[in-house]
């Protein structure tokens, strides 16, 4: 499966601003499943841009630009490759024999088994934690399963009950969320049975039967979880979807919570009283008309940029 990925932000500003610094997470990972094939960053005004690896292996680009703008607007392109069907888990082990290397969990997956910036473990979390604990002999994988299902079934899908900066303590507080916020309750609950759980940022491809139903600036970013499975490896599960990951989900950053894996985030100066920013996304199922050239990944356009380093090959809902 080919899908084909633009991902369009637009600042415009009342007053010019200046001295914009960004940081980036848009180059979708080449790992489990997933090959970036192509990947382009436009940006519409003279910057220096620089591409590195943060500290959770994820692709990241620093753009700034210096000069008095009104408006600014960076585009990603991105053409990911993904199988057509992904295997799944078999039975992983119960939790008393998980349980036995707890010590060596917490020393090779700290960051995630503690509590993170939009993750704390709050008195409201540990009651709702102990009304569905793992038992002893429970099957680590089925136990994860059912966590993903039950936190969805507790709570509606709703948007505006929650916002981007929101913790699970709103969300168990409004009794509703989106995808952002199943996310980090399930990880919550997760973590507070002892397995190791990351948060993921990425896109949800539509199927192909209604490929067509989703017009651009009606899609959105996607978040879900990805589980430590001690025989599968790391496992992504759908909270929003209450399913597994399957191949219409794209994995574009991984963290402990949203703070760490935000598409995009940065500052600058200005005497505007207001910023207006504006999201479109598409993912689109694409067929391959030649070969496939791989040359184009970490190709980055700035206008007359004063490119701060050549790369070598996130709004959650």
């Amino acid at each position: 499966m080919l899908l084909r990925i633009s991902h369009r932000t637009r600042f415009v500003y009342d007053q010019p601003a200046h001295d914009s610094h960004n940081e980036l997470r848009l180059r979708p990972l080449d790992a489990a499943g997933q090959r970036c094939l192509s990947f382009e960053l436009s940006i519409d005004q003279p910057a220096s841009v620089i591409t590195y690896r943060d500290f959770f292996g994820n692709h990241a680009h620093s753009v700034s630009v210096s000069a008095p703008h009104r408006e600014l607007t960076i585009v990603a392109h991105s053409l990911v490759e993904r199988p057509d069907t992904l295997a799944e888990p078999g039975p992983e082990m119960t939790f008393r024999d998980f349980l036995r290397d707890d010590e060596v969990h917490l020393r090779d997956y700290w960051e995630y088994l503690n509590p993170s910036h939009y993750v704390p473990f709050s008195e409201r979390l540990q009651k709702m934690f102990w009304m569905a604990r793992p038992g002893d002999t429970e099957d680590v994988g089925c136990y994860v399963a059912r966590i993903v299902a039950w936190v969805r079934d507790q709570f509606d899908y709703q948007k505006a009950r929650t916002h981007v900066h929101s913790s699970v303590d709103d969300i168990l507080k409004t009794g509703s969320g989106v995808c952002q916020d199943f996310a980090h309750l399930t990880i919550g609950l997760l973590r507070l049975a002892g397995v190791p759980v990351r948060y993921v940022s990425g896109y949800l491809a539509p199927t192909l039967a209604s490929a067509g139903a989703a017009s651009l600036g009606e899609q959105a970013s996607h978040a879900w979880i990805e589980t430590w499975l001690p025989r599968s490896g790391w496992t992504g599960f759908d909270p929003t979807h209450r399913y597994r990951t399957d191949e219409r989900h794209v994995r574009v950053a991984v963290g402990r919570d949203y703070a760490d894996v935000p598409p995009l985030k940065g500052m600058y100066r200005s005497n505007a009283a207001s910023q207006i920013m504006t999201v479109d996304l598409n993912v689109e199922h694409t067929v391959a008309t030649g070969p496939l050239d791989e040359t184009g990944i970490g190709v980055v356009r700035a206008s007359d940029a004063d490119r701060g380093g050549a790369p070598p090959g996130s709004q959650a809902q």
